[in-house]
């Protein structure tokens, strides 16, 4: 069934409901999520190195930080609240502590959602051939090196194409500048306090790159080339604490379905779809497995159709 044949058969009160941001579901999670990170933080502070407990907790927070970027996802499409200004301001907040340039990022993500998976998609299309070119991938250092350069592009006035007019590289300017005053702030204060900082920050920020490439590996990979939805984009069903610090970010294909659904709605739109998405899988560890088999076959051809349990 079509995109567009499923919509018709979705109640449009409930669409419009499941569209309206909560300010109070959002500053709930929002709390909570930075209740989490603050008590990584306090076990890795307490344990230090001692047991792994400092690489674990910073493994843990590097995945928090990687939630941040999903809500950083939902203030572009402007659900995470009810005004433009707020969206705006509070986009800047997520993204800036992951050294993302929020105005860069919302430009050309909406590009994304308009060429998705075919030519103009402004996401990477790269398919794995060797496990070890996978593994490399997870290990972040690509994502980082792109996201300096791209950092230090913008401070040189060089932006992509999507931020075009003189508006949005204002926009982008001023995120540059939050950028760099959120990075003074923090030098400043692992000078001062270097083991804290390392286990409260950096750390976490060095593995939250890891962290998204795995998260965001499974929403379009293998499914290149098609412009319909249900043949170009992937959900994770996943569990509920993935889930909760994901921000859903998971229903990945009921958000290109409906990008105007806020984000802590995603569950509950991926429950009322009348027919599921035709290509979901279990679980992000599961969903890995299969890629890590498929390249060892030299054989990706499985990872395009629909999960079989679904």
């Amino acid at each position: 069934m079509s995109a567009t044949t499923a919509e018709r058969r979705l109640d449009t009160a409930l669409l419009r409901r499941l569209a309206t941001a909560s300010r109070r579901r959002v500053a709930v999670r929002s709390f909570l999520v930075l209740a989490v990170y603050t008590a990584g933080v306090a076990l890795s502070l307490h344990f230090g190195f001692a047991y792994g407990v400092a690489l674990v907790s910073s493994v843990v927070l590097g995945t928090v930080l990687a939630g941040f970027l999903n809500a950083a996802h939902d203030c572009l499409h402007r659900s995470h609240l009810r005004s433009k200004r707020g969206n705006r301001i509070m986009g800047a907040v997520w993204s800036t502590p992951l050294l993302v340039n929020f105005s860069v990022y919302r430009y050309q993500h909406l590009v994304h959602h308009r060429f998705t998976a075919v030519e103009g998609d402004t996401e990477s299309h790269r398919t794995y051939t060797t496990v070890r070119s996978y593994l490399y991938a997870l290990t972040g250092i690509a994502l980082w090196r792109h996201t300096l350069t791209g950092l230090l592009e913008s401070s040189r006035g060089i932006f992509p194409p999507s931020v075009g007019t003189e508006e949005r590289r204002r926009e982008a300017r001023q995120d540059d500048l939050a950028i760099a005053g959120w990075l003074v702030l923090v030098v400043a204060l692992t000078v001062l306090f270097p083991r804290e900082l390392l286990l409260a920050y950096w750390l976490p920020l060095y593995f939250s790159g890891p962290a998204i490439i795995f998260l965001a590996l499974p929403e379009h990979y293998g499914l290149y080339g098609s412009p319909e939805v249900t043949r170009n984009t992937r959900t994770v069903r996943s569990n509920p604490v993935t889930r909760f610090l994901l921000w859903n970010a998971n229903y990945h294909a009921e958000h290109h379905r409906y990008p105007a659904v806020a984000t802590l709605n995603l569950h509950a739109l991926h429950q009322a779809m009348p027919v599921p998405h035709p290509i979901q899988e279990k679980s992000y560890l599961r969903f890995h497995a299969k890629l890590v088999k498929a390249i060892s076959a030299q054989d990706q051809s499985s990872l395009k159709g629909p999960d079989s349990d679904v």
